[in-house]
């Protein structure tokens, strides 16, 4: 007996509309404000996607009257592309209709997702109306296999033939799961045995049994790994699908390639937001008090560092005012150590999210980094040395900025090298922190040892 695992209802995907262009957006603006009846049109000549772009640009006062104008038909999909903290504030706007008709059109992964996002009331009247086995993907972590596993899956027993397998996918009136990748064959008890794709089926002979012509060691993931691992498979052996077993390699569900790109697509917004100290989940138009808060913390950390460095010059105040050609150089030292810094951090955390840094092959890393940071400082060290030395007509001057340079970029390789490697062995995220502690070592190190050795050698 064949299974097809499916969704409350399916509806057709929408047909694609008109781009969000600038002359229906400020249609939709105008509409807003004026003739609100007016987005009822506009509104169904877009795709949910581009539906979705539009909320998260308009100010949160406007949300709720485009949203209450979203065609049925549209909400599951544009609810489900909305950024996270957008998602939430437009899921306390919905009543339960709008619930209803936007659960309705969404995979089982998509439901759980919103679930999550709802409040407590909101995500107890919404449990009502989803299946059990729906209810399952919840007891998984967002950031694992099972958190963006799909249940839907056509799954057919071994003893059919190609034939019968296509005469099912193409009749009977059975709501398929929509992007149909590949078919999964297991035996009575739901246990893998193989999987079929569809450029393979159409190419066999409709008398071949699907035990012949399926593939009998297909990858799968198990729900506990992470989304990080799937990602990473789906890039190494270019999946469009991939099962999801238990222990016991029973069939749970798939994670589809439009599953892993939107993963992907996130981990790399965070990883930017993070780099600034900043949320990805933090919305353009959210509270001012909120963003507040998630900003001030990194600031009152970079208000500290520009301090530690400030106390360094002032350490060196009287070597200053009697060369006063070191206050025009020093932040040249500084900032170029800086740029290094970065440069050597971005290829650690780089080589760090995708695994390629072990505790094996780290010391050679930092060897090469090193050796990049001395012929770096080398050559752009005899550039400045030459250029004060003219400007200033001091040899001594151009021989302290020399060495300094030649310094301050052998510790920008190494704090850019082992800051992100020793956060993450004590459980702290590298992205957040590591940008402030290497520009910290590159700026209170390169003003002590310029100005140091200006005061040891020229006064």
């Amino acid at each position: 007996m064949a299974e097809t695992n499916t969704t409350i209802s399916s509806s057709q995907p929408k047909p694609l509309g008109q781009n969000l262009t600038p002359p229906i957006y400020n249609a939709i603006l105008k509409a807003i404000t004026e003739d609100p009846d007016r987005l009822d049109l506009l509104l169904s000549l877009l795709h949910p996607s581009d539906i979705a772009n539009l909320l998260e640009r308009l100010p949160k006062q406007h949300r709720p009257i485009v949203l209450h104008k979203i065609p049925d038909d549209s909400l599951g999909g544009v609810i489900s592309n909305v950024e996270v903290p957008v998602q939430e504030a437009l899921l306390e706007e919905m009543n339960e209709k709008e619930v209803t008709a936007c659960i309705s059109q969404l995979p089982s992964d998509d439901v759980a997702d919103l679930l999550q996002h709802m409040g407590d009331e909101q995500a107890l009247a919404t449990l009502q109306l989803i299946p059990e086995i729906q209810q399952a993907l919840l007891n998984y972590d967002e950031n694992t296999a099972g958190g963006i596993m799909q249940l839907e899956t056509i799954a057919v027993p071994q003893v059919w033939t190609v034939g019968r397998l296509m005469d099912y996918l193409r009749t009977d009136g059975r709501e398929l799961p929509k992007n149909i990748q590949t078919v999964f064959i297991t035996d009575p008890t739901r246990k893998l045995l193989g999987t079929l794709s569809l450029s393979r089926l159409v190419k066999a002979q409709v008398d071949n049994r699907l035990v012949d012509v399926m593939r009998t060691d297909p990858f799968t993931v198990q729900p506990e790994e992470s989304q990080k691992s799937v990602a990473e498979m789906f890039e190494k052996y270019d999946l469009l699908t991939c099962p999801v077993v238990d222990k016991n390699n029973r069939l749970l569900g798939q994670i589809t390639f439009d599953d892993v790109i939107d993963v992907v697509i996130e981990e790399h917004q965070k990883e930017l937001m993070r780099q600034a100290g900043l949320s990805v989940e933090e919305d353009l138009f959210g509270s001012t008090v909120h963003t507040t808060k998630k900003r001030l913390p990194w600031l009152i950390i970079n208000l500290l560092t520009a301090v530690m460095a400030s106390i360094v010059i002032g350490m060196f105040e009287g070597t200053i005012q009697e060369l006063v050609a070191l206050a025009v150089l020093m932040p040249i030292v500084a900032s170029m150590g800086g740029n290094a810094g970065t440069q050597t951090l971005t290829v650690t955390i780089r080589g760090m999210s995708l695994n390629k840094i072990t505790p094996k092959n780290a010391f050679s890393l930092l060897r090469k980094e090193f050796m990049v940071g001395s012929f770096n400082g080398l050559i752009l060290g005899v550039l400045l040395a030459a250029g004060t030395s003219f400007i200033y007509d001091n040899p001594m001057l151009g021989l302290v900025i020399f060495i300094a340079t030649i310094a301050n970029h052998l510790l920008a390789a190494i704090a850019g090298n082992l800051v992100p490697l020793m956060l993450d062995k004590f459980g702290v995220d590298p992205a957040i922190a590591s940008g402030i502690l290497v520009t910290t070592v590159t700026d209170v190190m390169g003003f002590f040892t310029f100005l140091g050795l200006a005061a040891l050698l020229l006064m």
